[in-house]
């Protein structure tokens, strides 16, 4: 009887891993699939693709600093006990959103720079 009930919970714990892997995956396909709309939708509406590819870049630098400044501050926050725990993940919000508006902005400018160097040295090639 012992026997079966521990295959019995197996069974039921891989399913629930299985589960909780595929809706881990499903949440990450549609944030995926709304980043990327709405970059698209950016920059037709702007008539530019380099508004649509910015946009792009702000949102993935703002969606993975939030999830790391978020999973770092409330490192922090089990470790030193620094403040209460809505109070660290609304500051790790904050911080991720403050810092990944500046990456994504620094991100463009230098994929900016290295497409114009690029550009200049490949047509520098094919004249001569």
């Amino acid at each position: 009887m012992l026997l079966i009930g521990a295959l019995v919970f197996v069974i039921v714990a891989v399913i629930g891993i299985v589960l909780a892997l595929l809706f881990v995956s499903m949440v990450i396909l549609l944030i995926s699939g709304g980043i990327i709309s709405a970059s698209v939708l950016v920059g037709l509406q702007q008539k530019s693709v380099s508004k649509g590819f910015k946009a792009f870049l702000l949102s993935v630098s703002i969606v993975g600093s939030t999830i790391v400044s978020v999973v770092f501050f409330l490192f922090i926050n089990t470790v030193a006990e620094w403040k209460q725990l809505n109070g660290s993940i609304l500051g790790g919000v904050a911080f991720g959103i403050g810092s990944g508006w500046v990456l994504g902005l620094v991100m463009f400018a230098a994929a900016k720079k290295l497409v114009l160097f690029l550009k200049s040295k490949y047509n520098h090639k094919m004249i001569n």
